[in-house]
């Protein structure tokens, strides 16, 4: 979360990340880790006394993965007065990029902070993994995503009343009813986007792998949104959302690397040897 803020090495940008993280062996190795990578830490929330949650990601050869966690959400977590404590610090941001990983209530207030910006409010991407179990966000905050990344099975709490079998088109529709700008559904490596602008709806293609999608390449796609959209002062195109697809496949591609996530050259690189187009519906 932050203006102009993703990693200098990666996308050229500055990054600031607002967690919460446990003050064990562990936490303490979280922000090492995190500054070695040029991330700002200085809005990282340190609970004391406290264990690190984890989750253990489980790779196979090509691509597939199983998590397990645990999340000790009652000791390590962001809650609405934390966020409140940095309302001017996310004000400040070209692009706040959240995830339901934290608690509902602190994704509603944050979406609230960012759109008090009296002008030239950030943008909001919007990733929903992990689903709530037991409620949804609200239709209000709803409104305020301007991009919502998803996988498909992560939609389905949000079906039109009276779908009994699952399908994503309607559930797309559905979320733009309900004032999502913009909705990205990744799957097998490529993109559908939903959008309440002039676009529309159009397809990416997907990038031809012997990897399926890696645990990492929606952080990619979201990352490669996020500097794409910073650079062309907010205007979303089916050029842009190829770059961050082709972002993500990079991700994909390098996923038996220890750290697969693409600097620009390589996203551009893919993009010069494929010769892709986008095709509308």
């Amino acid at each position: 979360m932050s203006r102009r803020r993703w990693p200098r090495p990666r996308l050229g940008l500055e990054v600031t990340l607002v967690a919460a993280v446990a003050d064990d062996r562990f936490g303490q190795d979280i922000i090492h880790y995190l500054r070695d990578e040029e991330v700002n830490t200085s809005l990282i929330k340190m609970i004391p006394r406290a264990r690190t949650p984890f989750t253990g990601v489980i790779e196979m050869e090509l691509g597939d993965s199983i998590a397990v966690n645990w999340r000790n959400q009652m000791e390590v977590h962001l809650d609405t007065r934390d966020i409140e404590g940095l309302s001017d610090e996310l004000i400040d941001c070209d692009a706040v990029l959240v995830t339901f990983e934290v608690p509902r209530e602190t994704v509603q207030r944050t979406l609230e902070v960012v759109h008090s910006a009296e002008q030239d409010r950030p943008l909001v991407i919007v990733t929903p993994g992990q689903p709530y179990p037991d409620d949804d966000i609200s239709r209000h905050s709803l409104a305020q995503i301007d991009y919502m990344v998803a996988h498909a099975w992560e939609l389905g709490r949000y079906s039109p009343p009276g779908q009994d079998r699952f399908d994503p088109d309607p559930v797309a529709r559905h979320l733009l009813a309900y004032g999502v700008e913009t909705l990205c559904i990744l799957g097998n490596g490529g993109c559908t986007v939903y959008s309440d602008t002039e676009l529309q709806t159009f397809s990416v293609p997907s990038f031809p792998s012997i990897y399926k999608e890696s645990s990492a390449a929606r952080d990619a796609f979201c990352a490669a949104l996020a500097a794409q959209l910073i650079d062309h002062k907010r205007e979303f195109s089916e050029q842009l959302a190829l770059w961050a697809t082709a972002a993500m496949a990079c991700a994909t591609a390098d996923f038996p690397l220890s750290n697969s996530m693409p600097d620009r050259r390589r996203v551009d690189a893919l993009l010069s040897r494929s010769r892709f187009i986008v095709k509308p519906q």
